[in-house]
């Protein structure tokens, strides 16, 4: 064969292969526009939810994080601190300390030096630097008592606006130097709030001695009162009393506390003032600017938080000194990194299904087109159509229509969500399953026609032709079953993200898809057997519907494709309604947990406002605890506990109100027996127990413990460990029995109030004002929860996840049901010449179709319950719910009932649409040509 002849056969065979596509896929698209156009809806749709969804849920983390930010308040900046003011080691020509006229700029270049070493990641979500010269707590001696005060300078270097404006009076200015060895009081010009000032009866001109370490005798002369500009500005998070007296201390008797502000030019008198460079403080804060911070960056930004902790050195001036670095920055981070990663394995599991689903109606919509095609597919081959042929005229009509569909929905998820992060992974399988599922149907229907290929004539031999096709077959559905099988065990072992890269893997996110096509391959096995015994019963009856329909239903029900779409749209509907019941009733639970009362009080309270609290209306119960982090558990023995001291009876009471378990012995802890302080011990030191005498550390000496039960059930209490602790297990013992046993004087830090009449008890008293006292309410906490960015993004998602799926569902069905109909209709065609009425061939159809229905929709329950229980540790509900211990699966009905009445409702209307198009139909049309 010549070089010549060659490329003449690869001409022709282009030309044979190309010609005329063009031309036969528009006219095809023409008579069939109607469900290109559905079809093109249904992949814009799916295109749209692939892409939107990923950065729905990104955008609703990145709020959720700022806002934990947010929450955080002046705990997430970043501050460093130097151990001294700027200037102070300076001396003059007789070696004693020397005013700094330039202390002022000085601190400014160090903070302007400090903001450009910071790193890159943690300076782009902090906000300009606040400088703040503080010195050590002092008193102010006032014409009819005293106050509490502290000298402060600030200054914003990258922000020239001023921070106060001056009502009365003028900004502080520098004395005059003062003389070596003169008898008079040093002077330091100050401005204090005009809201202060007013309530403890300071004028312009006041003269304020000042006790504290100061260089010999310090006066401060208020030269001006202020307001802030901006009291709302982050410069004010630390220094609230620069704009108001604040309560005063519970121990001091002072008429409060009021900060006194120095100007740049009275600052150096300010540090000169003070008796040692230990007297002033330096701090550099950079507040946490949450706006821009986003939820991908996380971890990014918390290790360099954790970096900078551990090494400032970068930090470290021109001068030499480094400074300390504290911020809670990193830890905030971390816990919403762990939301984070949470929500997106909850949000994976939806998109892999979401995408599994919508692919699958995308073949269902092929297969309708190839079957409303099939004769003149045929006929193509018959007439020496080759299979690339057909499968090319395929790919020119749907190449066009899935790039319009494609370009609508990327659009449309980029108007919604415009944002160039989220994955286009999913987007791009669907669009490849639209691209090419007609044209491999049409090649795979014309495939089988006219080759030539016949089966054996001899038994034995055919025999094992389809016995080797059927041993392909369960082969490839066994090793279906066995991936579902890996995928789950393999997510049950480790979660969804993997713990090297910190993402999700879209494997194990696919298991509830992989767990409903292992099912669809048991029905197809199981059905057709079944539905042949129920065909056997039915050909006792009389009726004529049983007979046919279970006869037909057998053929269906094996139709993987609609089954298995079928199958797992219900998986993801019941487990989206599932999951959102899990967390909602969670969310309760953990509130019960962690705030344990109707109202937790965080603090030292006093005595008597306990007292009132106690007898307040409506209260039932008033239960005080306090925790020691650490303490020896025996004596001896090296092992440390972390001891809970409670009101036993009154807690009791109000676990019992909240539904919460009660440890055994637990109201019994205030009954002091012979043999030492009753103790609830938890398992981790059951062992030490057994082996030494169990006891604890008190005033002075140990104090013997009497183990009554086991404490499995601790309340929660908030603890001041260090990172470092050590404690292995929980000592829960009576508060007032053990202070009797120890001698030690332990007040509650922690106070839980319930009953119905409990917030009205607390806000009346009006505890939440105090000083050092934190005031949590039940309600409050549970409403602020469940409406943070992410909890409340992923439960909308949840539930308009469950009711795209079921819309799904319902157009896979009716799908089936129109691409089934043709070889339906030569059946009940046949019975209509015999007498068949409309009635009895809609109760046929839907008798055929409903065991396809009923069989989805019970795989589909099963494995929508099965995987949330199974898998509640790796999707990370605890972290959306508020506490591990509140985790529990709930089942509920509604999303079960949704998935049926949308599947049977589907079927009924298009099974009612089919009756109504095939009653069109003419009698003797029917009679001479013998099917439709």
């Amino acid at each position: 064969m010549t070089i010549t002849t060659l490329r003449a056969r690869t001409a022709q065979g282009w030309h044979s292969t190309t010609a005329g596509a063009a031309l036969v896929a528009r006219r095809r698209s023409r008579q069939d526009a109607g469900l290109l156009v559905l079809a093109a809806a249904v992949l814009a749709v799916t295109v749209f939810i692939a892409l939107a969804v990923p950065r729905i849920v990104l955008r609703t983390a990145d709020a959720g994080v700022q806002q934990a930010v947010r929450d955080a308040g002046p705990a997430a900046d970043v501050v460093t601190v130097l151990g001294s003011g700027p200037g102070l080691a300076s001396v003059d020509s007789t070696g004693r300390p020397a005013r700094i006229d330039n202390a002022a700029t000085l601190v400014a270049n160090a903070a302007t030096s400090m903001r450009k070493s910071l790193p890159a990641p943690l300076a782009a979500v902090t906000g300009p630097v606040v400088t703040a010269v503080q010195s050590s707590p002092l008193t102010a001696r006032l014409a009819d008592g005293f106050v509490a005060t502290r000298i402060v300078h600030l200054g914003t270097p990258t922000t020239p606006d001023p921070l106060v404006r001056w009502v009365t009076g003028v900004e502080p200015r520098m004395t005059p130097e003062h003389p070596v060895g003169s008898p008079n009081p040093r002077l330091v010009e100050v401005g204090m709030s005009a809201t202060a000032a007013d309530r403890l009866g300071i004028t312009v001109g006041a003269r304020l001695p000042l006790t504290g370490p100061t260089r010999g005798e310090a006066v401060a002369v208020v030269t001006g009162l202020y307001e802030a500009v901006d009291p709302a500005s982050p410069v004010w998070s630390t220094f609230a009393d620069l704009l108001d007296l604040q309560p005063p201390p519970a121990v001091a008797d002072v008429a409060g506390r009021a900060g006194l502000l120095t100007s740049d030019a009275s600052l150096p008198d300010a540090m000169l003032a003070m008796q040692s460079t230990k007297s002033i403080t330096t701090a550099f804060r950079f507040p946490a600017d949450p706006a821009d911070l986003r939820a991908t960056d996380t971890r990014t930004v918390a290790r360099a938080v954790t970096q900078l902790i551990a090494m400032p050195g970068p930090l470290t001036g021109s001068d030499g000194r480094t400074p300390s670095v504290d911020s809670d920055l990193d830890t905030v981070l971390q816990a919403a990194d762990a939301r984070l990663l949470a929500g997106t394995a909850q949000t994976s599991v939806l998109l892999v299904g979401l995408g599994a689903v919508g692919a699958l109606t995308l073949v269902l919509a092929a297969r309708l087109l190839v079957v409303r095609r099939e004769t003149f597919l045929l006929a193509e081959r018959a007439r020496g159509a080759s299979v690339a042929s057909v499968g090319l005229r395929g790919l020119v009509e749907s190449v066009p229509i899935v790039a319009l569909a494609t370009a609508a929905g990327a659009t449309g998820a980029w108007l919604v969500a415009p944002d160039p992060r989220g994955t286009w992974v999913v987007a791009a399988a669907i669009v490849l399953v639209a691209a090419t599922a007609p044209a491999i149907a049409a090649a795979v229907v014309v495939a089988g026609a006219w080759t030539g290929r016949r089966l054996p004539a001899n038994r034995a031999d055919r025999e094992r032709v389809l016995g080797r096709r059927r041993a392909r077959r369960l082969t490839a559905e066994l090793a279906l079953v066995a991936v579902a099988a890996a995928a789950l065990v393999s997510a049950r072992g480790r979660g969804l993200v993997q713990t090297a890269t910190g993402s999700v893997d879209l494997l194990l996110a696919a298991t509830p898809v992989l767990l409903a096509g292992a099912a669809t391959v048991l029905l197809a096995r199981a059905l057709p057997p079944l539905l042949r015994g129920l065909s056997g019963l039915a050909a006792r009856q009389r009726s004529l519907v049983p007979v046919v329909a279970t006869a037909r239903a057998g053929h269906t029900a094996g139709t993987r494709v609609p089954l298995l779409t079928l199958t797992i749209a219900i998986a993801l509907v019941v487990f989206c309604g599932t999951t959102a019941v899990t967390v909602t009733a969670g969310q309760g639970v953990a509130a019960d947990i962690v705030v344990g009362a109707q109202v937790r009080i965080d603090g030292k309270l006093d005595p008597a406002v306990v007292d009132v609290l106690r007898d307040a209306p409506g209260v039932t119960a008033v239960a005080g605890a306090a925790v020691l982090s650490e303490r020896t558990f025996g004596r001896s023995s090296g092992v440390k506990a972390r001891v809970l001291l409670v009101d036993s009876v009154p807690l009791a009471q109000i676990l019992v109100a909240h539904d919460r378990t009660v440890d055994p012995g637990l109201a019994a802890l205030g009954s002091a027996g012979g043999g030492g302080v009753p103790a609830l011990i938890s398992p981790a030191l059951q062992r030490t127990s057994e082996l030494i005498a169990p006891a604890l550390m008190g005033a002075t000496e140990f104090v013997d413990l009497d183990v009554v039960g086991t404490a499995e059930n601790p309340p929660v209490l908030p603890t001041s460990a260090s990172t470092l602790s050590v404690a292995t297990g929980v000592v829960v013992v009576d508060r007032a029995v053990f202070v009797e046993a120890s001698g030690d004087e332990l007040p509650a830090t922690t106070t839980w109030v319930d009953g119905p009449g409990a917030v009205a008890a607390v806000r009346d008293a009006g505890v939440a004002g105090s000083p050092g006292i934190t005031v949590t309410e039940r309600d409050e906490w549970l409403s602020t929860w469940r409406a943070s960015p992410l909890n409340a993004g992923l439960l909308a998602l949840l539930v308009a996840t469950g009711l795209v799926l079921a819309g799904y569902a319902a157009l896979g069905l009716v799908l089936t049901v129109v691409a089934t109909s043709r070889e339906r209709g030569r059946t009940l065609s046949a019975l209509r010449t015999l007498g068949l009425d409309a009635r009895t061939a809609r109760a046929m159809t839907f008798g055929e179709l409903a065991p396809l229905a009923l069989a989805a929709v019970l795989a589909g329950t099963a494995i929508g319950i099965a995987v949330p229980w199974v898998l509640t540790g790796s999707l990370g509900l605890d972290l959306l719910t508020g506490d591990p211990a509140a985790t529990s699966l709930q089942v509920t009905w509604v999303p079960i009932l949704g998935a049926t009445v949308a599947v049977l409702g589907a079927l009924a209307v298009a099974v009612g649409v089919e009756s109504a198009v095939r009653r069109r139909d003419r009698l003797g049309e029917v009679l001479r040509v013998g099917e439709r």
